[in-house]
């Protein structure tokens, strides 16, 4: 939602009063003036029963979320103020000793467990994003261990992409790079320098720039639409409606990259713009009537 809603200019923690649970209030994307274009709260917890494939949030997950941070703030967040949702699923191991509570999924363990079938097969599950690389470290020994090798995973020596150290630099654009790609805001920078087109807008009202999106592609890997707009930046996370308006022009803009046609452009952009569909049509239902209308669906 809009951050001038709730005006956080920290990540703050409240509670949940129907639940004793928690839900973070978090500030995204700051302007570089202390101020921000978005906060997210969150997240659920429930057991879900839905389609595995496609999980979605509901008007009970939104509401939810609304009715505890308008226990917290001054002003009133309607349905109506919130831009974008997402969600996922969590694949929580059942521990033998867990001490859940009537089956509650926020009882559950976060930790994660690495298994080798008797075949060899390594399987990694449970854990959470925050710990994707000591699950990644875990599962890369225990192969070595199937292969029968002394090499040990390399993770905790290595930094991240944009890692090396970046600059200051004074402008709301150079601000912005900066804080999503660090060191390596040098390789959109100089897409810019070759292509000023590139600097304009992605997507009306968000930050991104369309050489992101070619950035994407020529160095992220995307191959898709919804890969630029939902996984390489967070456009659809931030904005669902104005990243639809903008699927087209990201389409034609990717498509000689990827070597489109016409039939492949008009495609890519109908996947995504189907799936926001959904997200939208989720957002106004129950999650009783979202279950009762995927019946028979994985």
């Amino acid at each position: 939602m809009p951050w001038d809603k709730v005006r956080n200019d920290i990540a703050v923690v409240i509670p949940v009063p129907s639940d004793k649970r928690s839900l973070f209030v978090v500030p995204w994307i700051s302007r570089g003036d202390g101020t921000y274009q978005f906060t997210y709260i969150g997240t659920t917890d429930t057991d879900y029963k839905g389609p595995v494939n496609d999980p979605q949030c509901t008007r009970d997950d939104i509401e939810y979320v609304l009715a505890a941070l308008n226990a917290s703030v001054n002003t009133d967040v309607t349905f109506e103020d919130v831009t974008g949702v997402w969600s996922g699923l969590r694949p929580l191991v059942k521990m033998d000793d867990s001490s859940a509570k009537a089956g509650r999924t926020a009882d559950l363990s976060r930790r994660h467990r690495v298994f080798t079938s008797d075949t060899g097969v390594v399987t990694v599950t449970g854990g959470k994003l925050t710990t994707y690389r000591e699950m990644a470290e875990d599962a890369v020994d225990a192969v070595s261990e199937v292969l029968g090798t002394k090499t040990r995973c390399r993770t905790q020596s290595l930094s991240l992409h944009g890692a090396k150290g970046r600059s200051i630099r004074a402008s709301q654009r150079d601000h912005h790079l900066d804080g999503r790609y660090g060191s390596d805001a040098a390789d959109i920078s100089a897409l810019i320098a070759s292509d000023p087109s590139l600097s304009g807008p992605l997507v009306d009202g968000l930050p991104y720039l369309r050489a992101e999106a070619v950035y994407a592609v020529t160095h992220e890997m995307a191959t898709s639409v919804d890969d630029v707009l939902s996984r390489r930046t967070r456009a659809r996370l931030l904005n669902r409606r104005a990243s639809v308006t903008a699927a087209r022009a990201t389409a034609d803009l990717i498509a000689p990259l990827l070597g489109w046609d016409d039939a492949q452009c008009t495609a890519s952009i109908a996947e995504f713009v189907d799936a926001c569909a959904r997200e939208d049509a989720a957002a106004m239902v129950t999650e009783q009537e979202f279950i009762d209308s995927h019946k028979g669906q994985q």
